[in-house]
């Protein structure tokens, strides 16, 4: 199958592939910045230093985004650290606070909350003092 777009116009210019439904969607303003999403998406990747986007143009269009596996587990265990410092704020300011409490104050699921409980009394960061109705935390400095 051969590309409608010349290699060398390639993420300067567009095709529609169904002008019926391109011109439906123009005449409902839902199209804007025709013709820039490659551009769009090779400037953005090279802001955030990832590595160029590989494009198949044959058959099926297809673009595959890569990010380096070092990248992603430092962001993976950062976001750990402030939902922790979340937790720990938020214990401060009510030593009484749920679980439930604290997964609607973070917008994570009251398994993430548990984890992240769990977590910080093994490090030793926060006590239990009393059952689960009826007891407090306690901030270990």
């Amino acid at each position: 199958m051969v590309s409608a777009i010349p290699e060398s116009e390639f993420g300067k210019r567009s095709h529609s592939r169904n002008p019926l439904i391109f011109g439906l969607f123009a005449r409902m303003h839902l199209v804007e910045q025709i013709g820039s999403g490659i551009g769009r998406i090779r400037e953005m990747m090279k802001n955030a230093d990832l590595p160029e986007p590989a494009f198949q143009k044959e058959g099926m269009f297809t673009i595959t985004l890569n990010r380096p596996l070092k990248l992603v587990g430092k962001t993976r265990e950062k976001t750990r650290e402030k939902t922790r410092e979340k937790i720990i704020n938020a214990i401060a300011g009510n030593k009484e606070i749920t679980s439930s409490s604290l997964a609607i104050l973070l917008g994570i699921s009251e398994k993430g909350i548990e984890y992240h409980l769990q977590k910080l009394k093994n490090e030793k960061k926060i006590e239990r003092i009393g059952p689960d109705k009826g007891g407090y935390w306690k901030i270990i400095s």
